[in-house]
């Protein structure tokens, strides 16, 4: 992994226009390859047209002329994919998705999904709440989006009925995120037990780091006077 950071030097960034429609749907498509709904949600092309014609941002990674990865940051959402009724914000609170992101499988363990994480928070700002889906057992994730100081705030069943975390960048979030690595605290449950998590997430906990063993989440109730 010496390498890495050579790597990711080398790609150029930037925004994606309709012009990369093609490129952008293929590296969709190639993503996806091995990956059911269940674990990743299939994209049709008319949503990633909308997204490029101004529903969202689309960040992408070049090396030379070839797309390696892209990361979608979604602002114009519809009324069943806002998450304020499970957080308590108000109607008037800014939010924004991070709405899928892409990875050629030639880049992919050289820490470019994180990176992607990372862009879209820069370009989000200050003043929005940052949110996302991702399924519990597609670990590697939900793991980049707890490391960049996300935590997991709920459990859903979205996109034809399949389990997924919904994780929330705030500042509850980045409060406790910070405390857990630094105290080593929280209680600790198994991936399969997703019943018991959500019970938790229904009293406000969020799950904050992954646990000791393989899809298990580690978390911590929320910070006084704050849920």
């Amino acid at each position: 992994m010496s390498n890495v950071p050579t790597a990711l030097s080398s790609l150029h960034w930037r925004l994606l226009t309709l012009s990369d429609l093609d490129v952008m749907e293929a590296l969709h498509r190639l993503s996806m390859e091995g990956m059911g709904p269940q674990m990743v949600k299939p994209e049709s092309r008319s949503f990633l047209v909308s997204l490029l014609q101004g529903r969202g941002s689309v960040i992408g990674a070049w090396a030379g002329s070839d797309l390696v990865a892209y990361g979608v940051l979604q602002h114009d959402l519809l009324p069943e994919d806002d998450p304020r009724h499970h957080l308590g914000l108000s109607a008037q609170q800014p939010l924004a998705k991070l709405a899928g992101a892409a990875v050629a499988p030639t880049w992919r363990r050289q820490g470019l999904q994180r990176a992607l994480v990372a862009k879209r928070v820069a370009c989000a700002g200050n003043d929005r709440v940052l949110f996302a889906t991702a399924a519990p057992e597609n670990t590697a994730s939900w793991h980049n989006l707890l490391a960049c100081g996300f935590t997991v705030r709920a459990l859903e069943y979205r996109y034809g009925g399949f389990a997924r975390y919904l994780l929330v960048r705030d500042a509850a979030s980045l409060l406790l995120h910070n405390e857990a690595v630094s105290t080593g605290v929280g209680c600790e449950l198994d991936g399969a037990a997703l019943s018991e998590q959500q019970a938790l997430f229904l009293q406000g906990w969020h799950g904050v780091l992954p646990g000791s063993t393989v899809g298990s989440l580690r978390l911590l109730p929320p910070p006084v006077g704050v849920r």
